[in-house]
């Protein structure tokens, strides 16, 4: 029956990766998947380090001659006490009149004058830059400007200030705030995650689990069905090659039709495997070799990723049990889709026919796929039972459930071996269809016509 099977899995497999266009797209999207990774998380790191509170560029000024026309006179000294660098060292000094504090301000290296004063409903504040004994500003324009930035930043104890209030005062109207975190259970016990290290942990833990029960479902979901779509069509279209150029006459005197679509079959898988493994090993790669060279390029900067691994084994995910079981479910879910793709090339005799049969794999995965998303396949754990036993939505919902820990081993394994003999029998219902119609050349057939032929020749 599978007589020179070797042979068509040989010459096929080798037409699938030795082509131009497949070799170029599979190089091409591992080399992003590898450096993507490193690019991502060096902007992250930049960005983290962008997002540090950095220091106020300085204004250049050691003295502030300050005038104010408010009645009370502000003690702009306790400005001192305010730990900003760069601003922590200005003297300050309170002046009647401009004039008197412009020509003070003259004699001094670095000053300038601020002038306060009302102005409808706020208050109103100037900046003026006394004239040097050589005719020259003492102090840069754009440089004196930085002090508005000082003013922003505390601008409610200049308010307090201006109102003349002492240190006192302002510390009564200012009482200091105290912050507490808790975790659920321990809000109930009353202990804050500051007071326990294991409610810390358990925050973590929850936010990261948070972040991939919301994104491994997706990824895992979008990338069978996108790869079911694409493989599906070729896989189809390679089962009816034969037909449409006459060669299966002459090549039915060396080669039985189940070892012509079990050939061709497993060249499309391990073609379409190949692609997939190496993908998920350049990203792996990728991420690996971003940690490191983010880590190594931004001191004491530490990865979320490395993070989440410090972690992974307390959160329960990728065990190497629920890892195994997870990639079964990426295989044989791939294969079981491919084999209805595989029936659909079966029963047409040309290209056009496979147009009109891709429902026979399209339907599937498209009911599937909107089965599993409006039923709580993006949460994990958040689908209904049944879809984790009916093989068409555990192919899509299983590998993400299984990688999360959200579902049990041995629910894993009951569904993987109700999944594994649906396969076969799709494969074994192909080899068939693929031998009934080999030599057939009526009228457009349909499938119950299909299912006569098979019963026919059974007989």
């Amino acid at each position: 029956m599978f007589r020179n099977f070797g042979k068509v899995f040989s010459f096929s497999l080798h037409n699938q990766v030795g082509t131009k266009s497949y070799k170029i797209f599979t190089i091409v999207f591992a080399l992003l998947l590898l450096v993507m990774p490193s690019i991502v998380m060096m902007l992250a790191a930049g960005h983290h380090g962008e997002e540090e509170e950095k220091p106020l560029e300085s204004c250049g000024a050691e003295m502030v001659y300050i005038v104010s026309d408010f009645d009370a006179t502000p003690n702009l000294m306790l400005f001192n006490e305010v730990t900003e660098e760069n601003y922590k060292d200005i003297r300050y000094k309170n002046a009647d009149s401009i004039d008197e504090a412009l020509a003070s301000a003259a004699k001094e290296d670095a000053a300038f004058v601020l002038h306060f004063y009302p102005e409808e409903d706020y208050i109103r504040t100037d900046i003026i830059l006394p004239k040097a004994q050589d005719g020259k500003d003492a102090i840069d324009e754009k440089t004196a400007e930085n002090y508005y930035e000082f003013m922003n930043k505390n601008a409610t104890l200049f308010s307090l200030l201006l109102t003349g209030l002492n240190q006192s005062e302002i510390s009564a109207l200012m009482p200091g705030n105290d912050y507490r975190t808790y975790t659920e259970s321990g809000f109930a016990e009353g202990i804050s995650i500051d007071e326990s290290k294991n409610g810390s942990e358990e925050l973590i833990r929850d936010k990261v689990m948070e972040v991939f029960q919301l994104a491994l479902p997706y990824v895992t979901i979008m990338m069978l069905y996108f790869l079911i779509l694409s493989y599906g069509n070729a896989t189809a279209q390679l089962m009816v090659m034969e037909k449409e150029s006459k060669l299966m006459d002459t090549m039915l005197i060396s080669l039985q039709p189940e070892a012509m679509v079990a050939g061709k079959f497993l060249a499309i898988v391990c073609s379409g495997l190949l692609q997939i493994l190496g993908w998920i090993a350049s990203f792996a790669i990728g991420m690996f070799a971003g940690v490191k060279i983010t880590e190594t390029m931004n001191p004491g900067y530490e990865s979320p990723i490395s993070v989440f691994f410090s972690f992974m084994g307390e959160l329960g995910l990728f065990r190497p049990i629920h890892v195994v079981i997870g990639i079964g479910f990426l295989v044989i879910g791939f294969v079981m889709y491919l084999s209805l793709a595989t029936i659909a090339g079966a029963i047409s005799a040309n290209r056009e026919d496979v147009a009109a049969h891709s429902s026979l794999y399209t339907l599937p995965i498209l009911a599937a796929f909107m089965l599993v998303m409006m039923g709580g396949g993006l949460t994990a754990g958040g689908a209904p039972i049944w879809m984790s036993y009916v093989p068409f939505t555990a192919a899509l919902l299983m590998p993400s459930q299984m990688a999360l820990g959200t579902a049990s081993a041995v629910t894993g394994v009951v569904s993987l071996l109700i999944m594994l003999v649906l396969t076969v029998g799709l494969i074994v219902i192909a080899g068939r269809v693929y031998k009934a119609m080999s030599l057939y050349k009526g009228n457009k057939v349909k499938i119950a016509d299909v299912i006569k032929l098979i019963k026919a020749k059974e007989a």
